[in-house]
C-alpha cells in the first residue's frame, strides 16, 4: 500500500515539474517578436558572472542557447509528463536548473530578484525544483503503459487544451519579463538595456561620490504635481516595499551610488543595498540635531539641513539659530551641507561666516508652462537659475543641484545636463525605478556625443 501511495505521489510531483518546464518552452517558442536568452545571460551575476556574459557578448551563441532553451525545456517537458525515458529527462532538467542557478544565483552569491517574485537565501525555486528532479531520477519511473503512460498522455491532453483557450484569450502575449524555467520578473529585461553605466565620479565633503545621485522626493512622497491632490500619496505608496529595493538595485547596477533623501528612507535603503550586494552613501537631509544624531548612527556617509528649515531661518534673519542648527549637525563628525531652495538662503549663510562642506540647492531650467506662472506653485523652486549660477560658481564648496526634473516637467537627460552646465558638481534627480536604466542610457550617450563633437573640433 505504501509503496502505491508513493508511486502516484512521485508520478503527481514528475507530471507536475514537466508541466512547469513545457509551459516555459511553449511560452518563449509562441512569442511573436522572439524570444532570447540574452537579457537573462547578460545580467548574469555571482561567481560565474564573466563566463556567462561573454556567451552573450558572442551572438553564435546566445543563438544556439535560445534554441537550446526553448526546444530542451520542451522535450524535457514532454518526457517528464508522459513518463517516457523520464529519468534522464529528469537528470537533463537538473542540468538545465543549475544552468539557471549559476547565471541569476540568489543572496549571498548574488543580488536578490524583484519583490514580486520572492525573495531566497542559498536556496532558490531552481534548487527546490532540481531536488524534486533528483527524487524522480533515483527510483524506476515506468510501470507499463497503463500505468504510466496513459495518465500522462491524459496530463498532455489538458495541457494541450488549457494552452489552446490560453492563446484564444490573449495569453501567450509578450510581456516586460524574462523567463527561466523557475523564475519571471521584468528586472533582468530592464537591467539589460543598460548600455554604460554612469562612471565619473567627485568629491564632497572627502566622500567620492557619483555625480549623478538620487534625489528622494518622490520616494518621500511629495510628487509636486500642482494641484493634483492625489499624487503624494500615491508616490509614497509606490515607492515603498518591492519597488524601493528595485529602484536601489538598478541604482546601483546603473554606477549611481548616492542618495540625498530624508532621513526617514535611511535604513530601509541602506538594508536594500546589503541585500543587494551594494554600498549606498546615503546623505541625510534632517530637520534637526536630534534626527542628524540619528542619521549619523544608522549610517548615513553625510547630513544636510533640509532646505526648508534653512530657507525659513534666513528668511527671519536668524542667524544664531543657523549658527547653532549648523554646529549641532558637525557635532555628528559627518560632513555636514545646508539645503536652499532659493540661493538668497545660501547668501545669507556665507555672509554670517557659516560655510558648510557642501550645498543642497534646488536648481531647474524654466522651460516647462507652469514656470511662468505669476504665482509661484510648488514645482517651481529656482526663479533665476542664471542668477543661481553665477553666484554658486563663486563658491570653492561642491554644490549639489536638487528638484532638477521641477516636479516631473522635465526630462531627465536634459535636466542632468541643465545642472552639469550650470556648474553643479553633482546632480540628484528623482527616477522612479522604471526610468533609471533609460535615463542613465541617454545621459552616457549625450556625454559620449559631446566627447566626439570635441574631439572633431580639435582635428
Amino acid at each position: 500500500m505504501r509503496e502505491k501511495i508513493l508511486s502516484v505521489f512521485i508520478a503527481a510531483m514528475r507530471i507536475a515539474i514537466g508541466w512547469h518546464f513545457l509551459y516555459e518552452g511553449l511560452w518563449k517558442i509562441m512569442q511573436k517578436d522572439g524570444w532570447s536568452c540574452l537579457a537573462y545571460i547578460g545580467t548574469a551575476q555571482g561567481p560565474f558572472a564573466s563566463v556567462f556574459r561573454w556567451i552573450a557578448a558572442e551572438s553564435w551563441l546566445v543563438a544556439i542557447g535560445d534554441w537550446a532553451v526553448m526546444l530542451g525545456l520542451m522535450v524535457i517537458g514532454i518526457s517528464l509528463i508522459t513518463g517516457a525515458y523520464a529519468r534522464i529527462a529528469a537528470i537533463l532538467g537538473v542540468a538545465f536548473l543549475m544552468i539557471f542557478f549559476c547565471c541569476q544565483p540568489p543572496a549571498p552569491f548574488g543580488e536578490m530578484s524583484s519583490g514580486a517574485d520572492g525573495r531566497f537565501f542559498l536556496l532558490d525555486r531552481n534548487v527546490t525544483e532540481a531536488a524534486g528532479l533528483l527524487f524522480v531520477a533515483s527510483v524506476p519511473c515506468w510501470r507499463g503503459y497503463v500505468r504510466t503512460l496513459l495518465p500522462g498522455m491524459i496530463a498532455l491532453v489538458v495541457f494541450c487544451v488549457m494552452s489552446v483557450m490560453e492563446y484564444r484569450s490573449g495569453g501567450f502575449q509578450k510581456v516586460e519579463a524574462v523567463t527561466s524555467a523557475t523564475t519571471k520578473t521584468h528586472e533582468f529585461t530592464a537591467l539589460a538595456a543598460l548600455k554604460e553605466p554612469v562612471t565619473n565620479k567627485v568629491s564632497v565633503g572627502g566622500i567620492e561620490i557619483s555625480r549623478l545621485a538620487l534625489d528622494g522626493e518622490l520616494m518621500s512622497g511629495r510628487a509636486h504635481a500642482r494641484d493634483l491632490i492625489w499624487t503624494d500619496e500615491f508616490m509614497g505608496r509606490y515607492n515603498s516595499g518591492a519597488t524601493l529595493g528595485r529602484t536601489v538595485r538598478y541604482c546601483l547596477r546603473c554606477g549611481i551610488d548616492t542618495v540625498f533623501a530624508d532621513s526617514n528612507l535611511l535604513a530601509p535603503m541602506l538594508s536594500e543595498a546589503r541585500t543587494a550586494g551594494g554600498v549606498l552613501k546615503f546623505f541625510a537631509g534632517c530637520m534637526n540635531a536630534k534626527e542628524a544624531a540619528a542619521a549619523a548612527s544608522g549610517g548615513a556617509r553625510g547630513v544636510y539641513i533640509r532646505p526648508k528649515v534653512a530657507d525659513a531661518l534666513a528668511a527671519e534673519k536668524d542667524a544664531a539659530r543657523i549658527k547653532s542648527l549648523f554646529a549641532d549637525f558637525k557635532a555628528t563628525g559627518l560632513p555636514v551641507g545646508i539645503g536652499a531652495e532659493d540661493v538668497s538662503t545660501v547668501k545669507f549663510c556665507v555672509e554670517n561666516g557659516v560655510v558648510p562642506s557642501f550645498w543642497v540647492v534646488a536648481y531647474h531650467s524654466l522651460g516647462y508652462p507652469a514656470a511662468r506662472m505669476e504665482k509661484r506653485c510648488d514645482n517651481i523652486w529656482c526663479l533665476d537659475p542664471e542668477a543661481t549660477s553665477k553666484y554658486m560658481r563663486t563658491r570653492k564648496e561642491p554644490w549639489i543641484a536638487v528638484r532638477g526634473l521641477a516636479g516631473g516637467a522635465l526630462n531627465p537627460v536634459n535636466a542632468y545636463r541643465f545642472a552639469r552646465d550650470g556648474g553643479a558638481a553633482v546632480v540628484a534627480i528623482d527616477l522612479l525605478d522604471y526610468r533609471i536604466v533609460e535615463t542613465v542610457n541617454g545621459i552616457t550617450a549625450a556625454q559620449l556625443k559631446m566627447a566626439s563633437d570635441g574631439k572633431a573640433a580639435e582635428k
